[in-house]
């Protein structure tokens, strides 16, 4: 997906569980072009703005695969993206499981899938989190919708050596750009310029955002940075500060605890999920203010960022994406035919 890390990602499920994988088509061929135009009007009618002529040639490479044997389990790793079309070889009479993934929260996503009638063809719908259970058991009933948390790499994104206080620093870092609450972090920093001078944010998004920033001298700004920097950043903070309008799982979130970051964040139940009181403080959202004193009381106890950068790890460690798989391995074997 664009905008993530190479080690990110929710297809990096694909790495721990066992099978084939189709991978979007990115070597446009003159042939692969015609096919497309021919169907162009599959596109229009699929009912979802982020499907495209990629996802639809994808699901004709699952549909050659579907109708090679019974028994297979097709996982679509995002929903809203990539399915469509699969279920209708159900017709066919070739006996084979659908799953797909869901990520965005339910408001965002019925601005994105206006048609819901291809659905009903799941076997199971894998949300990540609880927060979207009550959407889909409504369309599809609670039997064929299962929570399974988001994972994380917990051997690339670890721990290095305890920042300290560099300088007499406290560096404060925040990632991303979906459904990020850039306004109230931008009067976040600007209470904590006259508040504490040693409090720095680096704030990490697209240099297109970086405007929301504009005369905050307490604030870096970098965009396309490698995964290599990213990594060193979550290392070398001492806090993650990810205030959010909404959300499901959150890559940021979990790869910063990873690395034994421990977390202010929104109280919204999609953070719920991931962060309790042991790895973090959770604030009231659009709150400017409580993520000042959340950023205060944890410069002032060296003892309790500690602790919490502890409790982080742990949490990530069970997050793992080895955990993650084998829970999805066992949603298969129900839906398998």
């Amino acid at each position: 997906m664009r905008g993530h890390a190479g080690p990110s990602g929710y297809d990096r499920l694909a790495d721990f569980v066992h099978g084939t994988v189709i991978h979007p088509v990115k070597d446009w061929t003159m042939p692969r072009r015609a096919l497309a135009r021919a169907l162009r009007f599959l596109n229009e009618r699929s009912g979802s703005v982020w499907y495209h002529r990629d996802s639809l040639l994808s699901e004709l490479q699952a549909a050659k695969r579907w109708v090679h044997r019974d028994g297979q389990v097709f996982h679509f790793l995002y929903g809203e993206n990539s399915y469509r079309y699969l279920g209708i070889l159900r017709q066919a009479g070739h006996r084979n499981g659908i799953v797909a993934t869901y990520h965005l929260p339910p408001e965002g996503f019925r601005t994105i899938v206006h048609d819901l009638n291809h659905l009903k063809r799941l076997d199971a719908a894998v949300v990540v989190a609880t927060s979207q259970l009550g959407f889909f058991s409504e369309l599809l009933g609670s039997e064929r919708v299962f929570f399974v948390p988001h994972g994380v790499d917990v051997d690339y994104f670890s721990p290095g050596e305890p920042p300290g206080e560099r300088e007499g620093v406290f560096r404060c870092l925040f990632v991303g750009s979906h459904l990020r609450d850039f306004m109230t972090l931008a009067r976040a920093a600007d209470l904590l310029q006259t508040r504490d001078r040693d409090v720095r944010f680096t704030v990490v998004t697209r240099s297109s955002l970086h405007h929301h920033f504009n005369g905050l001298n307490n604030v870096e700004l970098l965009a396309g940075i490698s995964d290599r920097r990213l990594l060193q950043l979550y290392q070398e903070s001492h806090a993650l500060v990810l205030p959010l309008l909404s959300g499901t799982a959150n890559n940021t979130l979990l790869e910063g605890m990873a690395c034994g970051l421990p977390i202010v964040s929104t109280d919204i139940p999609a953070v719920r999920d991931y962060v309790d009181a042991d790895q973090g403080i959770l604030t009231a959202r659009g709150n400017a203010d409580e993520i000042v004193e959340a950023v205060m009381a944890l410069k002032a106890d060296g003892e309790a960022l500690g602790r919490m950068a502890r409790h982080c790890r742990l949490r990530a460690l069970e997050l793992s994406w080895e955990n993650v798989a084998r829970r999805m391995c066992e949603i298969y074997a129900l839906v398998s035919p």
